[in-house]
């Protein structure tokens, strides 16, 4: 492992890689995958690295301790668990470490977010899909093998339930207002 925390998550790349575009459902579709695959490896690499950085942390608190109860009866300090404490908690080589580890935890929750952001982005797709079927089938370029009659009555029965729910919706935002 790295000696330093590694930004693994491009935030400008991040932006471009969950961009959505509806004009272009099928290059939706086909990125979605790749890229949950790229942002999952991240996101393990992330949490392996937080994980190492914690290691780290309890390492160099553990040797600093030994230290503390070396090195303070040489120079006449008597040696309680509070002296130790102080002496661990200010020392710099721990204060690199923790903040090592906490740049490692921002980056670990970064690449979280970049997943959500992802499966936000792949319930945009499947919404955009279905208006885009429902655009379709209403006008009459949906050609799923149904005749034009049969076509007709499924533009019908479509529009008919596109009047309920949005009677629906009319009717509960009434209630609650």
């Amino acid at each position: 492992m790295s000696s330093e925390v590694q930004n693994l998550i491009d935030a400008h790349q991040l932006k471009a890689d969950v961009a959505f575009n509806a004009t272009d459902l099928d290059a939706m579709w086909a990125s979605q995958a790749a890229l949950y695959v790229r942002y999952g490896v991240l996101a393990a690499r992330a949490e392996h690295q937080s994980n190492a950085f914690k290691n780290r942390l309890a390492i160099v608190e553990a040797e600093l301790g030994k230290e503390a109860r070396d090195e303070l009866p040489k120079s006449g300090v008597k040696v309680t668990e509070g002296t130790v404490t102080e002496y661990v908690q200010s020392h710099d080589r721990r204060l690199k470490a923790f903040s090592d580890y906490n740049r490692s935890i921002l980056v670990f929750n970064l690449s979280k977010t970049a997943l959500e952001a992802l499966r936000q982005r792949r319930d945009m797709i499947v919404q955009a899909s279905k208006h885009h079927l429902e655009q379709a089938v209403m006008r009459g370029d949906f050609k799923g093998g149904a005749v034009p009659a049969a076509r007709a009555e499924e533009r019908k029965a479509m529009l008919e339930g596109l009047e309920r729910q949005s009677k629906r919706e009319q009717t509960m935002e009434e209630s609650e207002g």
